[in-house]
Formats: structure tokens, sequence, C-alpha cells
């Protein structure tokens, strides 16, 4: 079962941030899962919400700002002062530091309250160009989004992320051509694993914290999990 840093090593470092990212590789992740956003002038950033100011000393959409305008804030200080002075990412970093790794990454489209037309194109042109494609999954909870992303590049590993009780979604999966499902670890059914497993669509839950429900999952089977917590699992899932 691989184990994602969900927004890097975010149970300690500021979330988002190159110190979490490197922190997640230090730690031994396996995969990290980050959100993506478009700035103003076009640029895809990293940070989970539209507005800045939960996880910096700015305030503001990311969409109304230039990425040199993002990068007067700071993204560190709201987690404690030896983080003072993190500034938020961009993807092309965060795929610089994961360039001589065989991590995973998981990218969230952020297209939920703010829509980004364009995204999912600047997406696919940056992954493919620096050679990630067999590397990612592009997941959302906009699926009309992973749709997008499949129909415009059909070898891309796509998840629809979704809270619910869905229907068959092995099912729901192959109607988007995803390779995978998202679900909350709350939302997951064991008795969907079977179906599931025979239609070929892995599995990622997220977001598992405690060692004992990344224990539970791991005996099922599932292939992935994205947590906060993720040097406590890997010493307990991992342990001889």
């Amino acid at each position: 079962m691989r184990i994602f840093a969900h927004r890097g090593n975010s149970s300690v470092y500021p979330e988002n941030t190159m110190a979490a990212f490197r922190s997640a590789l230090s730690v031994g992740a396996e995969g990290i899962e980050t959100d993506v956003h478009l700035t103003k002038d076009g640029i895809l950033v990293i940070t989970h919400d539209e507005e800045i100011s939960r996880v910096s000393d700015g305030k503001g959409q990311v969409k109304d700002m230039t990425l040199e305008e993002l990068q007067r804030y700071d993204f560190g200080s709201w987690k404690g002062d030896a983080y003072k002075g993190e500034k938020i990412p961009t993807l092309i970093e965060l795929l610089d530091l994961l360039k001589d790794t065989d991590l995973i990454l998981n990218i969230e489209i952020k297209m939920g309250f703010v829509l980004y037309p364009g995204i999912e194109e600047k997406l696919l042109e940056l992954i493919k160009a620096e050679g990630f494609l067999s590397r990612v999954i592009f997941s959302s909870f906009n699926h009309y989004s992973i749709a997008l992303i499949k129909q415009l590049e059909p070898e891309a590993k796509t998840a629809p992320l979704y809270e619910c009780g869905l229907f068959q979604p092995h099912e729901y999966a192959k109607t988007l051509g995803a390779s995978f499902i998202h679900p909350s670890y709350r939302s997951m059914d064991p008795r969907l694993l079977e179906d599931l497993k025979k239609n070929s669509i892995g599995v990622n839950l997220w977001t598992v914290n405690d060692i004992q429900t990344a224990q539970y999952f791991n005996t099922l089977g599932i292939d992935g999990i994205i947590t906060d917590h993720p040097e406590e699992l890997i010493q307990a899932l991992r342990r001889p």
C-alpha cells in the first residue's frame, strides 16, 4: 500500500510548502498529494485554498494575483516562527524536487468555487514537457475537469475525488476513463473492492491519519492512503 504525504508532511511543516515536500521525501513517503491553482498571469502554483489568508500573511484569491504578488507573502509563519519566509511554490519547483526520485505525484486540480479556464491544458503541457506523465495521478472533485484531462491525453491517469456512498464506483470510474477512485476513507465500503479489482480500478483513500485505520485498509489490499502523518504510518506499516 502506497503512502502519500498529504500536502507534504503537513502535520509537522506548513502544508504545501517546499519544506513540507522535502520532509515527505526524507521520511520515506512513496507519493505526494498536492493542490494546484492558476495565477492571474497563468502560472501553476501550489496551495490548498482559493483564498490565501488561512495559510499566509496575505489576503485575496490566487486567481486575482500574479506569481510575483503571491510570492511577497509568507506561507510558513502560521505554522511557527521556524518556518517564517516559506513562499508559495510553483508546480515546476515540486517537479524539480521529485525529478530524481520514483515518487508518484497526486495533483488535485482545484476547480470548485473558482474556475480556472485552461488549467487542464497547462497542466498537461508542463507534466509532459517534464517527463512526468507516467508518475502523475490527476484528481479533482470537479469530475468534468478530470474527464477533460483524459480527453486531452488518453494516457493520463485520473481519479474522481468524492465523499459519498457512490453507487457502483467501478462503473462510474469507467465512464470517466479513470484509473483510480479517490474516496474519503469513511466512504469506502470493502464490499466494493471485488468489482473494482476485477475492472482494474485502483483505490487511494483520503485522509487516513491513525495507525489502526491504516493497518485495516492495508489488510484489505487498498492501493494507497493519503495521510497528514506519513512518518508515523510508514514506521508502523513498514516495521519488520
